[in-house]
């Protein structure tokens, strides 16, 4: 069956930093390529989040236009991904997508025809002193739920929504004033009429221990109506007669904006086209209220032939030093910088190890020098160095289809191969973990160097025997099955190791294979310490100052 993998869009109101990128982005990427390289039809779709309040809020604090400095952080947004090589069919910037705001557009029509979103009129929070309606970026308070800090509409501590009149200690975000209550009509969506179908299809859905017990803790209640208009001047105008002075919520935009993406990833007739695939979303955990719960009721409501997800993979934060990445105290790394200054595979590689997938993670310079210098330079290219110095200077290499092994190298054939195995099952949606598939790699290099040194002496006195030639190809082998196991995480790496070694493309192949490509003596290098002085040179090239964090 074919895979539509969605990434959660990033808002454009500054740049990526390495948190964001450890989180959907990444990941997304990661199982894209793992299910291309099984040989399976993938489109992996993502685009801007322009509508969102944060956008808005940005240019007015920098006193700019908000549709060009959307446009222009969309771009640098698009630009980090290719630098990561991120494998995307499709990247929708919303203001520049004329199909983006027609599926938008004939999406809320149906809604509101069909009866599922209804005009209603109730609380809403308004500054008396800038004369603004309220919700998300506009507003903060303590989260009726946790208690946390919390910004309009949605907690980002807990997940759970709020309704912004809940919020206790409310105050404008703009001025710093008390907002007061007052009656607003806007069109809402009755959450609540989709409880018992949301239940049976979180029965069958793969997602994580966290995110199960949110939707348990929210359908455990009634849940809320949910405002889908909201009386602002920013974001997709609402096509219902009424209602032409009100917005789109850009949560409720998002649904048939990945329907848009697949569009425009070359899904001509996208309905048939989701329909046909397992949908596999990728998005922060303080997202999970919205793709587990309200996007599979809007699905739900707009038309019941649709497929739902079949997987929702998600992240926690990934810190910097033990503390949560911030702007304000320039305690951030920016992507756009690492990416200028360390290789894609390296950073990807680190990312990966130190993915925040059940709790927080924290990413350090001495980690990372480790995990380069100690381990990729150091164990990695030390071993690859003198395989291939090895396979220049010993021949023939014996075909491993027809060798017989002994029982030590039948040992370590059982063991490479179920260490790929285990590899390959943590790029499964239901047993997804970037951070075990990485371990994995690190045993299967050790496994190889273990190889290697017991095998010294047979390479050293008798070169030209068949031992010696079936222990080196067998060598050769485990790192083919490195290059296929490491190319989702890192894909030049992987493309590269396999092609000195084999013609074509990495592929997925279990079994024994034998190395095929004979110009071996050459010098091979692919990892190289860190610059001694990395640190300042990524800082030197930070344009944190300049910006706002994005909030995925």
């Amino acid at each position: 069956m074919p895979t539509t993998v969605t990434a959660a869009p990033p808002t454009p109101n500054g740049d990526l930093h390495l948190g964001h990128l450890s989180g959907p982005y990444s990941a997304a990427d990661i199982y894209a390529r793992a299910r291309r390289l099984e040989g399976e039809q993938v489109r992996f779709v993502t685009g801007a989040d322009t509508h969102q309040s944060y956008v808005l809020t940005r240019a007015i604090e920098r006193g700019v236009d908000p549709v060009e400095m959307a446009g222009d952080y969309a771009e640098a947004l698009r630009a980090v991904f290719r630098a990561a090589g991120f494998s995307l069919d499709a990247f929708v910037i919303p203001q520049r997508s004329p199909v983006h705001r027609e599926m938008v557009r004939d999406f809320v029509t149906r809604l509101y025809q069909t009866g599922k979103i209804v005009p209603r009129t109730g609380p809403a929070l308004h500054c008396p002193r800038c004369d603004r309606y309220l919700f998300e970026a506009h507003v903060s308070g303590r989260c009726p739920h946790c208690g946390a800090d919390s910004d309009g509409n949605s907690c980002e501590e807990c997940a759970f929504p709020n309704q912004c009149v809940d919020l206790g200690d409310p105050v404008c975000n703009r001025c710093g004033a008390t907002p007061e209550t007052r009656q607003c009509e806007r069109l809402v969506f009755p959450l609540d009429d989709y409880a018992e179908r949301l239940r049976s299809f979180h029965a069958s859905v793969t997602m994580s221990a966290q995110l199960e017990e949110l939707c348990d803790a929210m359908l455990a209640t009634r849940l809320p109506d949910i405002p889908v208009t909201h009386p602002t001047d920013w974001g997709i105008p609402v096509p219902v007669p009424g209602f032409t002075d009100q917005r789109v919520y850009v949560w409720a935009e998002m649904v048939p904006g990945y329907f848009a993406a697949l569009r425009s990833g070359g899904a001509a007739d996208w309905r048939a086209a989701w329909n046909a695939s397992s949908v596999v979303q990728f998005f922060g955990f303080d997202n999970g209220y919205f793709h587990a719960i309200l996007f599979p009721a809007l699905m739900m409501a707009y038309d019941a032939g649709l497929r739902l997800p079949s997987a929702f993979v998600t992240n926690e934060f990934l810190e910097l030093d033990r503390e949560k990445f911030s702007k304000s105290r320039a305690h951030a790394i920016w992507a756009e910088s690492m990416l200028g200054r360390v290789p894609g595979d390296v950073v990807r590689f680190a990312l990966a190890y130190h993915r925040p997938e059940a709790e927080r993670t924290s990413f350090t310079w001495d980690g990372l020098r480790r995990l380069v210098d100690e381990e990729l330079a150091g164990r990695w290219q030390g071993w690859l160095s003198d395989l291939f110095g090895r396979l220049g200077s010993l021949r023939p290499h014996p075909s491993l289809e027809s060798a017989t092994l002994t029982p030590s190298q039948e040992a370590f054939v059982a063991a490479v191969s179920a260490v790929a195995e285990r590899c390959w099952t943590h790029y499964s949606a239901r047993s997804f973990s970037p951070a075990a598939a990485v371990r994995c790699l690190i045993e299967l290099v050790r496994l190889s160097r273990a190889h290697a040194a017991a095998n010294a002496r047979t390479y050293a006195a008798r070169p030209g025997s068949s031992r010696a030639g079936v222990a080196l190809a067998l060598e050769a082998w485990a790192a083919l099955v490195l290059a296929q196991s490491a190319y989702p995480i890192m894909p030049e790496f992987g493309r590269a190791l396999w092609s000195a070694l084999r013609d074509g493309e990495p592929r997925r192949v279990r079994g024994l294979l034998t190395p095929t490509v004979s110009q071996t003596s050459r010098p091979v290098s692919f990892f190289a310490p860190l610059p001694p002085d990395v640190e300042i040179e990524v800082a030197a090239g930070t344009l944190g100052p300049a910006l706002l964090e994005t909030r995925r």
